[in-house]
């Protein structure tokens, strides 16, 4: 296989109901001999490999199937930045998909400039109704389209996360970090390890990745949350671990963007702690985790801007029962 432009890799686990509308958003002559499709099949029990086959064999110049062991969504992203043949690195899930005509248009910029990230618009959609959600996302409102960035512009204004991202390949392997296997949320993981080494950044308006909201048992809706509270504190950890492990070494801009990443995390962590009721007992566990970051990194814990952990921490946690009370009846997933 010749050498790609990009790379998508398409972590895919019992997803046989959704992987064809994903596989076939990347079927058009225009691009396919600029870009690879890894299928990294994460050792499904259904029919997800057979219909991964079946793509591979029509196109077997832009599709290739990795059948692997179960690990989790990091393992296939970790799998897929070890394999990939392309320039530039994408995740798209196997129950999304791309926008077809946003996605040619990304390809075609990718091959016109060289700028570390390209940061793409995404769109939410309803999985029953198939029209994009009221939440429907508009990441980037402080900067400008069509334009190419110095990292250091674009702190304090966004979070590029993982729909949004196509990042350079060799940035992520320099990190030589391996996101966490067999662990919910590892997105922000693959969003911060090749932050230190971004230099550029270049914004476009299309809205590529093409999100699926609402499936049954998603992971961010609060029950998920609630379940896996332990996964999502670990990659909290490991977002604090790696602030402090290129503390000393990344430039101060970029150092300041992870830093404001784990601050988002360290709320979203609170976020959980409040939708349980009273009784389970997480204001203590809140507590903790709060003076940890004060204590041990002090820069995170000053960049929560979040309004109801700044009241939380003025009252000193008193009036945790006032903010479980006021979760109630919110949406259902973050």
């Amino acid at each position: 296989m010749d050498e790609k432009i990009l790379t998508v890799t398409v972590p895919s686990y019992n997803v046989q109901a959704y992987l064809e509308d994903c596989l076939e958003s990347f079927v058009n002559s225009e691009v396919m001999d600029d870009i690879e499709v890894l299928i990294v099949n994460d050792g499904s029990s259904d029919d997800t490999a057979t219909i991964a086959e079946r793509y591979v064999s029509k196109y077997e110049n832009t599709f290739r199937l990795i059948n692997k062991e179960n690990g989790g969504h990091g393992s296939t992203i970790n799998t897929g930045a070890r394999e990939a043949r392309g320039k530039y690195f994408k995740v798209v899930d196997g129950d999304d998909w791309v926008d077809t005509r946003s996605f040619i248009r990304l390809v075609k910029l990718l091959k016109e400039i060289d700028a570390d990230i390209v940061a793409s618009n995404y769109t939410w959609i309803n999985h029953t109704t198939r029209l994009p959600e009221k939440r429907q996302e508009y990441p980037f409102e402080k900067i400008e389209y069509n334009k190419l960035y110095q990292f250091e512009e674009i702190v304090g204004k966004t979070i590029i996360d993982m729909h949004a991202t196509t990042v350079k390949t060799e940035l992520f392997r320099k990190a030589n970090e391996q996101i966490d296997e067999h662990t919910f949320y590892v997105d922000v993981e693959f969003i911060a390890f090749p932050i230190p080494y971004v230099k550029t950044v270049y914004f476009m308006e299309d809205p590529v990745y093409q999100y699926r909201l609402g499936l049954p048992g998603q992971s961010m809706s609060i029950e998920k949350m609630q379940k896996n509270l332990k996964n999502h504190l670990r990659v909290l950890m490991r977002l604090n671990q790696y602030c402090k492990k290129v503390e000393k070494t990344a430039p101060k801009a970029n150092l300041e963007y992870i830093r404001e990443l784990t601050a988002t995390i360290l709320t979203s962590q609170m976020k959980i702690y409040i939708s349980f009721p009273l009784k389970n007992g997480m204001r203590k566990e809140a507590m903790k985790l709060d003076a940890y970051f004060y204590h041990k990194n002090r820069e995170v814990y000053d960049r929560v801007k979040n309004p109801a952990v700044l009241f939380l921490r003025k009252t000193r946690y008193a009036a945790f029962p006032l903010a479980v009370l006021a979760f109630k009846g919110r949406r259902d997933s973050y």
